[in-house]
């Protein structure tokens, strides 16, 4: 089997003069990087919609783009935006999200202002929404979010709330702004397929990860309440979703999404979710199924409570899920996100299907024994030093206590990997593995530390999510040497 190696960074990290990596230049120049470097895979987070706290994974739609990546030096190049486009936030530390959308979009609604002046525009949007069937749900939501001063639809007047039932006629000034909605998503939609093609020309093919819940304030939910535990007056959940306790959290984490009603989902063949998966599949080359261990077991808590200590596990349908779900979409490839303290039924469900799972070194190795016998060291696996939730692996190995750190240091020379910095001893290590497909981080490359976290769980703060790189230059000179690294360890013929 093939051992190759990829690169994990969010589209929004990378480098722009807008203040937001997004699918214009710097994109295929950090492609062009990677590939060259010998990387195989590029990993991003969801593209979707952000929603609360600028968490990719609490999207307001499973399938719509968020239109900060939206390339506007692009639309400039269509003829769409006339004036020069000023640099914005280019060299900001972070990425400030709501800066900017209100910088962007006023260029944007220029765009599309172009846009419908050109003969046969109105038949093109047309033509996406057949295409997308999901498209006209998310048009009609964002726009009533937008006139809704992004509240959420629970809060929306009657009228709003029931445009989904497809019987309230728009005012001409809605439909310029549904239209609106549609033209940016096949814009987006647009921009990103041809970075794709870049990529797939380059020998790159890009993960991408696909959350297991929706989020409550969302198209998904709005559209498809009979596919959730949601009270009918109220139109809030009853049961949300989280895990107990765990490694990241005394109190568990409480995500707030609603759950599933997996009864009915199962006698619709489980089409929501089934046509979520395929339509991710058509954006990414490989899906990384987040929190794979709920289509096994998932933690219902009472939508009362604050913390996710209450709850429950119950069993879901995973067998049947999937072999509907391969019996649709046959080819399609998926990575298998099993993390946390699982039964083993979750592995089996995981093998059963042939589904890589994940090998995270920061979970994994503690001590040289532990490294040669764990079972997760094999090769229908992915492994990372850490993932888009944990510390940078030299910021991970600086709060160890010194006894522990000893014990790494002992561990990895045993092991064979020469001494010196502990990311390279990291990344050498994680090389060395039999798993065929090795992803890391490109904070881990760039040998940062906690200043480049991406996430904490359970916060939401100004901090989370907003990390970026202000240009290559640093990137540029280390690949060389992980080049070597990758033909050492046998990842790179």
């Amino acid at each position: 089997m093939e051992r190759v190696t990829g690169i994990l960074s969010p589209v929004a990290s990378l480098p722009s003069r807008h203040g937001i990596g997004d699918f214009g230049k710097e994109s295929y120049r950090f492609a062009e990087l990677s590939a060259k470097a010998g990387f195989r895979l590029w990993q991003v987070l969801p593209l979707n919609p952000l929603g609360y706290g600028h968490s990719p994974y609490q999207p307001f739609s499973s399938y719509a783009i968020d239109e900060l990546y939206c390339d506007l030096d692009a639309l400039k190049e269509e003829g769409l935006i006339k004036g020069d486009i000023p640099d914005f936030a280019k060299d900001s530390a972070k990425i400030l999200y709501e800066e900017i959308r209100d910088f962007k979009l006023p260029y944007l609604h220029e765009a599309f202002a172009s846009f419908m002046k050109k003969r046969g525009a109105a038949k093109k949007l047309e033509d996406f929404r057949k295409e997308e069937e999901w498209a006209t749900a998310w048009g009609l939501f964002m726009m009533n979010k937008r006139k809704e001063f992004l509240r959420s639809w629970t809060t929306w007047e009657k009228r709003r709330q029931r445009m989904n039932e497809g019987k309230v006629v728009l005012t001409p000034e809605e439909k310029d702004d549904f239209d609106f909605e549609i033209w940016l998503q096949m814009t987006l939609y647009s921009q990103w397929r041809k970075l794709l093609e870049h990529c797939h020309a380059l020998g790159l093919r890009i993960v991408g990860d696909v959350p297991f819940y929706v989020g409550h304030d969302s198209s998904d939910v709005w559209a498809n309440l009979e596919y959730f535990l949601i009270d009918p007056k109220t139109k809030e959940p009853t049961f949300i979703a989280g895990v107990p306790p765990d490694y990241f959290s005394a109190t568990g984490q409480r995500w707030g999404n609603p759950m599933y009603n997996w009864d009915y989902l199962e006698m619709k063949d489980f089409s929501f979710l089934t046509k979520r998966l395929i339509g991710n599949a058509k954006l990414y080359d490989i899906v990384r199924l987040d929190h794979f261990r709920a289509f096994d077991t998932y933690w219902k808590i009472p939508a009362s409570c604050p913390t996710a200590i209450e709850g429950v596990w119950n069993e879901a349908p995973g067998y049947k899920f999937f072999d509907t779900l391969l019996k649709e979409a046959p080819g399609i490839e998926i990575i298998a996100e099993d993390l946390g303290d699982l039964r083993k039924e979750v592995l089996v469900l995981r093998d059963h299907y042939d589904f890589p799972g994940m090998n995270v070194v920061q979970f994994t190795f503690h001590d040289a024994e532990i490294a040669k016998t764990d079972d997760r060291d094999r090769e229908n696996m992915v492994a990372y030093l850490g993932t888009h939730d944990n510390q940078t692996i030299r910021a991970y190995y600086e709060e160890l206590p010194e006894g522990e750190r000893k014990a790494w240091d002992e561990a990895l020379s045993s092991l064979g990997i020469p001494e010196g910095d502990i990311t390279e001893r990291a990344i050498r290590y994680e090389l060395s593995l039999k798993a065929k497909y090795a992803i890391f981080a490109v904070q881990d490359l760039l040998g940062l530390g906690d200043e480049a976290r991406l996430n904490k769980p359970g916060i939401v703060d100004d901090v989370n999510w907003t990390w970026r790189m202000k240009d290559y230059e640093e990137l540029e000179e280390r690949l060389p040497h992980l080049t070597d690294l990758m033909k050492e360890y046998g990842r790179l013929q």
